[in-house]
């Protein structure tokens, strides 16, 4: 199975408090994000954003964001074994929880341009070649330094959870101003 050419583009379904002008902003950053850079190219671009919610957290109130993508799992994500490899699937935990995040930024009007501290991966299931998943990625905190989603990956054809994964962020340190040499 050779890798997909990149995945046509399909309006996804938009639930919550969300202006057009937002929704328009999150279909075309996610868009870049997927199929920008030559790393994993083929397995970002083959992403499929299918759903966007935000919503109020029914314990605190909290504004948070929910995002979807699906693929199908070919054959440049596999390892020795034939099924998804481990790396592949943080990879797409990585730019997939990072989408949520910048999601709820851009849905609330806060900045959401933060870098990654940590990823926690937890593997439930293998995920075999052909095999449709789903990357259903949920914000969690999203405080003024320190932000966190979790990402469940579904084996849809098989119906079972095979990965999770928390990724924790930061807002990245200022720039030092350049100092004058004498």
């Amino acid at each position: 199975m050779s890798p997909p050419a990149p995945a046509p583009y399909t309006r996804p379904v938009f639930e919550g408090d969300i202006s057009p002008a937002v929704q328009d902003e999150i279909a075309s950053f996610s868009k870049v994000v997927m199929e920008k850079g030559a790393f994993a190219r083929s397995t970002g671009s083959s992403l499929v954003l299918t759903e966007v919610g935000v919503f109020q957290r029914e314990k605190d109130g909290k504004a948070h964001a929910r995002i979807t993508y699906q693929t199908t799992v070919h054959e440049e994500m596999l390892n020795i074994t034939g099924n998804m490899h481990g790396g592949c699937a943080v990879y797409m935990i990585d730019i997939c929880s990072s989408m949520a995040l910048a999601v709820l930024g851009m849905a609330t009007g806060k900045p959401w341009n933060f870098v990654s501290q940590a990823i926690n991966t937890t593997f439930h299931a293998p995920v075999p070649l052909g095999a449709k998943i789903e990357l259903v990625n949920t914000t969690v905190s999203f405080g003024s330094r320190t932000v966190s989603a979790i990402t469940e990956i579904w084996d849809v054809t098989n119906s079972r959870l095979c990965v999770t994964g928390v990724h924790n962020k930061m807002k990245p340190s200022d720039p030092k101003p350049p100092q004058a040499k004498l």
